[in-house]
């Protein structure tokens, strides 16, 4: 893990003997070593000295024509006048750089490990609180007290005395820009951003190693890499349970575009919903129901260690996949009812496979309600009166303003998905490359409008559109999508047992952050319902193992 981290000290001139000497025990190199600025990093992460008194660690591209900044998976950490340092990190996919104040300084790190020795680790139980009330919502503030999330796209100032933080790229610069759009070019110029940024990300890399679901998105990666000409390799991962058993489209892809798979099967015995994480985060990150798919992965990429990984996450996000009312509404805004919201309607009614009577009734709700202007309450198995009145504040957020519905409910995909980049424990310390994230594509997809997602009947249709020449029909037209469901049912019946004292005798318990009577019941039921609600708490678990072992680190 150590080649791909960093360490950095803003100012703090009493604590740069104990961040060095810390830096070097964990075999980090020095990158940067001015009075104000210190700087080491590991050894597979690329430096690029800029420009005096700046260095850029990570991948930093050259800006497309059309959106003219640079953009990537980086640091851009530079010295500035008056004895002021600024930390930029790269929008939607740069490098982790989590902060605390030290007397008289800034400690910058990567990963929590690199500057365990030189943190007072003790969990904010009010971030607790926050996680049990807003699901995914991914703020600056993390699980441990005094220590704060440089989230992407946004910018740390400061001269060890103060600390500023503010955004330098915002998704509404280019959700509005939706009017200025011409739909029916919008596919063509999708495909395209997509192979430059596969290209872009590819280019400087050797052996690449693709988690090929079969599933549209991680389909659409391995369509870019054959159009670039690079070879790959896949890995398949196949469920007992016919729903998450995707091979057979997976089969069809790297035909399809020249790539070698390698089929797995879900490790099942790998999985246990109440073991404590491997590594303690600033947040939690790994969760236990995807143990399974870590070590069923990891069988083929250890054979791969230098291989750069990429995966198809966030292509959902980006492509707006929705089962939501909010294309009809933003339809409805723009054109007013006739044709075009029928249409669109009609559209909702197949995607969803119900009535256009019933899209029609809900839509009507929904103009009479009113638009949604904060972040979900999730109330299932929490105490309510231990919940907080408010969601914390995110920068996306506050730039909302009256936007239509569907343009928020594709930002809002967009922060919910940047609470799973760093959650596969298979991912930790890898070389970890998410191309459907990249800038230049996101800034296009925000643009178009939402309901030519769903033109056509169909999911994704933009993305559809742009790579049904490059993909096999079985994909392109595929309208089932692989689910997890059955397996999760099956595991979280096995290990219901063990999830009772977890739940009703651990800390989240004894803080009455949960609803005791509401745990006891679920989990006396015979059988799993169909409802999902055993995903949460799933997740409630995982977050208590979590805190367990915050508080294990902090000598509680």
């Amino acid at each position: 893990m150590t080649r791909r981290g960093l360490v950095a000290l803003v100012a703090g001139g009493r604590h740069r003997e104990e961040v060095s000497l810390a830096a070097l025990d964990k075999r980090l190199q020095p990158v940067t070593s001015t009075p104000n600025l210190l700087v080491f990093a590991g050894e597979d992460l690329a430096v690029v000295h800029s420009q005096p008194g700046a260095v850029v660690i990570g991948d930093m591209f050259d800006p497309l024509a059309e959106t003219g900044a640079p953009w990537g998976s980086f640091l851009r950490i530079a010295e500035e006048r008056g004895g002021c340092a600024s930390i930029v990190r790269a929008p939607l996919t740069g490098l982790p750089f989590y902060w605390t104040r030290l007397e008289g300084g800034v400690l910058g790190f990567s990963h929590l490990e690199l500057a365990s020795d030189l943190l007072s680790i003790q969990p904010d139980i009010d971030f607790l609180r926050l996680s049990m009330a807003y699901r995914n919502l991914r703020t600056a503030r993390t699980g441990l007290a005094g220590v704060s999330e440089l989230l992407a796209g946004t910018r740390l100032r400061s001269d060890g005395d103060w600390v500023d933080v503010d955004p330098v790229w915002s998704p509404w610069t280019f959700a509005a820009r939706e009017a200025e759009t011409d739909p029916a070019r919008a596919p063509a110029a999708l495909a395209q951003r997509a192979v430059a940024a596969v290209d872009q990300w590819t280019a400087s890399r050797g052996e690449l190693l693709l988690e090929l679901s079969g599933g549209l998105d991680s389909s659409i990666i391995a369509a870019c890499l054959a159009q670039t000409g690079r070879p790959y390799r896949a890995v398949t991962v196949a469920t007992a349970s016919a729903d998450g058993d995707e091979r057979r489209f997976a089969r069809d892809v790297a035909a399809h575009t020249g790539g070698e798979l390698a089929e797995v099967w879900h490790e099942d015995d790998a999985v246990d919903l109440t073991r404590a994480p491997a590594k303690l985060t600033p947040r939690p990150a790994a969760a236990n129901i995807l143990r399974g798919f870590d070590q069923a992965i990891a069988r083929v990429w250890d054979r791969d260690r230098s291989a750069a990984y990429l995966s198809g996450i966030g292509g959902d996000n980006v492509f707006n996949y929705s089962n939501s009312i909010a294309p009809a509404l933003d339809a409805g805004r723009r054109f007013g009812i006739g044709r075009h919201l029928l249409r669109v309607i009609g559209d909702i009614a197949r995607v969803t496979n119900t009535t256009v009577g019933h899209v029609g009734r809900a839509y009507l709700r929904r103009r009479m309600r009113g638009p949604r202007t904060t972040w979900p309450l999730e109330l299932d198995f929490s105490a309510p009166a231990s919940l907080p009145d408010a969601p914390p504040p995110h920068p996306w957020l506050t730039d909302a303003g009256a936007c239509p519905p569907g343009k928020r409910q594709h930002v809002e995909a967009l922060i919910r998905i940047s609470d799973f980049l760093d959650r596969p424990e298979r991912w930790y310390g890898r070389d970890v490359v998410a191309p459907l994230l990249s800038q230049p594509l996101v800034e296009l997809c925000l643009s178009v409008p939402s309901w030519k997602w769903v033109e056509g009947g169909r999911d994704r249709a933009a993305a559809r559109k742009a790579f049904a020449p490059y993909l096999p029909p079985s994909v392109a037209g595929r309208r089932t999508k692989g689910r997890l469901q059955t397996m999760a049912g099956q595991m979280f019946a096995r290990e219901r047992a063990k999830l009772g004292p977890l739940l009703l005798e651990g800390r989240l318990a004894a803080m009455h952050l949960l609803d005791r009577p509401a745990i006891e019941t679920y989990l006396s039921q015979s059988s799993v319902d169909e409802d999902f609600r055993h995903f949460r708490l799933m997740e409630i678990a995982d977050l208590e193992l979590w805190l367990q072992a915050a508080e294990r680190a902090g000598g509680r």
